[in-house]
């Protein structure tokens, strides 16, 4: 892994350094005779350096100034000297302004070897025009060099000012550091500089141009997946292994951005076990190579598969490990599992009415718009002759009460509601229709003969000749309660009043209802209706009825006594 990536970092070293020497070259042989601009600021220390590296000649050189095309530079002015080379201005007239010459000359054979023109541009004021342009890019952070270093050997005791479009900043460092570079950041940088030279005071400046580039930025690459991952997969079966890594929006870098995998350390197209490693890329920003191993031998759990990614900017590794299905634990899983789910369904049967009740008293409650008007229609199954006192009183005192004053629902019951010499049969059908559940209520002395109510809700047609005291009809056939529990139309509860109720006497309709969903049994006795052994009948009794918020009240009065129940 190592020897890799060192090998390619030095192809990109090695191509970088070429780069710049032939870039050297190009500007020494192509540029032979051009002239490069410096700028001074009038009345300012200046330094004129020659384009000479120190040592990079060799042996003893001496160097000549010149001005324009009048040969030697005059040595007769104190102002403008020569030291080690360099021409200094103390100061810098306007007058300085144009072209100059340097010369070397070896002291051994006295040949010129370098010679080289520029041209010093001075204003007025203390900020010249920019002598660097510094590239940027934006949103990233950089810093800005004093480009004077020289005049820190002449004095140790400087006085560093920094001026932005000739502004003052009240920075005095020697390098101005700027954070998340943005278009305001964008200017000139003035670098001003007092300083003391012989006795002297002078003050020197440096302009830098900063310039904000689009460019993506240069980011090293990282490996977003796998970090340290181990992998389940069972024996013998082909598995894929994907590693995604960051590169950046930089096409250059992209391209050259390599991802490869290592297997215990080894690169996979050498190692014995069959794999492949096939590369996408995605958006210009990631890449994503995937590694299929065809068949996962148990030689490949537990160890090292390392996603490596390098380019120039530097290198990343993310590390998974394959492991084999431990089907003890999920054997384990399961065996805890199973008896609290057992337990679980049991106390949910057992409670899911208390928690029905709960979940309605705690949530919001919402309007039922369904265009109904009844929460429910509580029919009586009686006969004429026996309409005890028990199924009255449950149906026009005890219901009203509990469900109506105490739970806020609205009922529809026969004998109360309807209007003297309105047709029975319509007004049956048309309350149904407006209710959301039915009630049927049947007691052990109301078998036998059923009267109107009952015939129109089972579904019983009277044709000629056969009055409601003569057998009862096939009523599987007809319309009406058996529609509503066969097809759903509409949920009914059928409640018990007292015990033994013998359904043999009634109609198949109820004995069906009775096989298919139970009844719900009332205790009748004194006192308060809701009091044991009642207690549990109300609860499913309201489990049953539509939902209703606590402390709602009904828009029903309390019913007319003057009414008779049983017609």
């Amino acid at each position: 892994m190592d020897r890799t990536c060192i090998h390619i970092k030095g192809e990109f070293l090695c191509t970088f350094l070429v780069g710049i020497v032939l870039a050297s070259s190009s500007k020494s042989n192509g540029q032979q005779g051009a002239v490069d601009r410096y700028y001074a600021a009038s009345g300012q220390f200046f330094q004129l350096k020659h384009g000479v590296a120190p040592g990079k000649l060799g042996g003893n050189v001496t160097f000549t100034w010149g001005r324009g095309a009048h040969g030697n530079l005059d040595r007769t002015s104190s102002r403008v000297r020569i030291i080690n080379g360099s021409l200094f201005f103390l100061p810098v007239h306007l007058s300085d302004e144009g072209y100059y010459t340097w010369k070397t000359s070896s002291d051994v054979t006295g040949a010129w070897t370098v010679e080289k023109t520029v041209f010093l541009s001075v204003v007025g004021g203390a900020c010249p025009e920019h002598s660097d342009i510094i590239p940027v890019q934006k949103g990233t952070t950089d810093s800005l060099h004093c480009g004077l270093q020289e005049i820190f050997t002449l004095d140790k005791s400087t006085e560093i000012s920094w001026l932005k479009d000739c502004n003052p900043m009240n920075f005095h460092e020697k390098n101005i550091r700027i954070t998340h570079v943005s278009d305001k950041d964008e200017g000139n940088y003035t670098c001003l500089i007092n300083f003391t030279f012989e006795g002297k005071k002078f003050s020197t400046s440096w302009t830098i141009q900063l310039r904000l580039k689009d460019d993506p930025p240069l980011l090293e690459p990282k490996v977003i997946r796998p970090q340290n991952e181990t992998i389940r997969v069972k024996p013998g079966v082909k598995a894929e292994l994907d590693c995604k890594v960051f590169v950046g929006m930089n096409k250059e870098i992209f391209d050259e951005t390599n991802v490869y995998w290592l297997v215990n350390h080894t690169l996979i197209e050498i190692y014995s076990h069959p794999m492949k490693k096939v590369d996408e890329d995605s958006e210009g920003i990631y890449k994503l190579s995937r590694l299929v191993i065809e068949e996962v031998r148990p030689e490949l759990f537990h160890v090292p598969f390392q996603c490596i990614v390098c380019n120039s900017l530097g290198q990343d590794m993310g590390v998974a490990h394959l492991a084999p299905v431990d089907d003890r634990n999920l054997h384990i899983f399961v065996c805890a599992a199973v008896p609290v789910i057992v337990i679980m369904v049991i106390i949910y049967h057992h409670f899911k009415v208390d928690i029905t009740l709960t979940y309605w008293r705690l949530r919001p409650f919402k309007t039922i718009e369904d265009g109904k008007l009844y929460d429910a229609y509580v029919s009586c199954v009686h006969n004429e002759a026996l309409c005890s006192f028990q199924l009255e009183n449950f149906c026009l005192q005890v219901l009203p009460e509990v469900l109506e004053h105490r739970h806020g629902y609205n009922l529809f019951i026969r004998g109360r509601d309807d209007l003297p010499g309105e047709a029975a049969p319509d007004v049956i059908s048309e309350a149904i229709g407006m209710s959301r559940r039915l009630i049927i209520v049947v007691s052990a002395h109301s078998h036998g003969d059923l009267d109107v109510e009952g015939s129109v809700l089972l579904g019983l047609k009277l044709g000629p000749g056969r009055d409601r005291h003569g057998d009862q009809p096939d009523l599987e056939q007809q319309i009406g309660l058996y529609d509503a529990l066969v097809e759903d139309r509409l949920r009914v509860i059928l409640v018990e009043i007292g015990k033994c109720v013998d359904y043999s006497h009634y109609p198949e309709s109820i004995r069906y209802l009775k096989q298919k969903q139970g009844a719900l049994r009332y205790i009748p006795g004194n006192g308060d209706p809701t009091a044991p052994p009642n207690c549990r009948f109300w609860k499913y009794f309201r489990y049953h009825m539509p939902h209703r918020p606590e402390g709602s009240t009904s828009t029903k009065s309390l019913p007319r006594p003057n009414r008779q129940f049983c017609l």
